[in-house]
Order: C-alpha cells, then structure tokens, then sequence
C-alpha cells in the first residue's frame, strides 16, 4: 500500500499494510516503545499519524533490517544508545552474516547447474546403453 502522505490519520489495518508487520506486533511494539503512541478515536480504535507511521518503519528498520533486539532498538528510538563499540560489533556480524548468505546463493546456483549437466549426461549413457543392449 502506497504511503499516502495527504492523510492525517491510518487504521491499524492500513499501517500493517504500509508497514508491511501484522496487527498484533504493532500492538505489542506499543507496549515496548513509549514513543510510539497512536491516537485513539470516539470508539477507542487507532488512528496513526504520518509521524507514527514513520516510528513504525523506523522500528521495523531497526529489527528486521539490521538485527537488533528490542532493547537496543528502543535505545536507539530514544536516542541514547549504550555502547557504540557493540554497534560496531552488530554491524559487522549482519555484514558477515549477509556475506555467508550470498556464498549459499552462489554455492545452491552452482549445485543446481551441477545437478542438471549430471543429469544430462546420465540421459546420454542411458542412450548410449540401449544402443548397445
């Protein structure tokens, strides 16, 4: 769903769109991170602004794109991240980690290829068997 910026407030239904995380995480990232606070309607439903919007992806940036568990992740919101060095550290990991995943791709590539020209070539003796049997 595109991020219209001309409306002034989103259901949770639109958010999980957008954001692409189901309701129920959005919920519970409530809980965790004080800064994100969506309004609520006459009947008590969620109404998020663009400014939540955007704490909700940046959250989701922070957990799924670059690993970091709740904790940190809401120091980071906050502004007031412990230790630089470990940030150091997390972004060198998620670097190897990325590194290691496209060697697999490579490697799966390469097997499957292989797969396919063995193949081929037992076609071929199977051939080359019942012209001579």
């Amino acid at each position: 769903m595109a991020f219209d910026s001309n409306k002034n407030y989103y259901s949770i239904g639109e958010v999980t769109k957008i954001a692409g995380v189901p309701a129920y995480l959005l919920r519970y990232w409530e809980t965790f991170f004080n800064e994100l606070t969506p309004a609520r309607d006459t009947r008590g439903n969620r109404r998020y602004t663009n400014r939540d919007i955007a704490m909700v992806l940046n959250i989701k940036d922070l957990v799924y794109e670059k690993g970091y568990k709740l904790g940190k992740a809401s120091e980071i919101v906050k502004g007031n991240p412990r230790n630089s060095e470990d940030d150091h550290k997390t972004t060198e990991i998620l670097k190897l980690q990325k590194q290691i995943g496209n060697a697999k791709n490579r490697h799966s590539a390469v097997d499957e290829r292989r797969m396919l020209l063995l193949k081929e070539i037992k076609g071929e003796i199977e051939v080359i068997l019942q012209l001579l049997g």
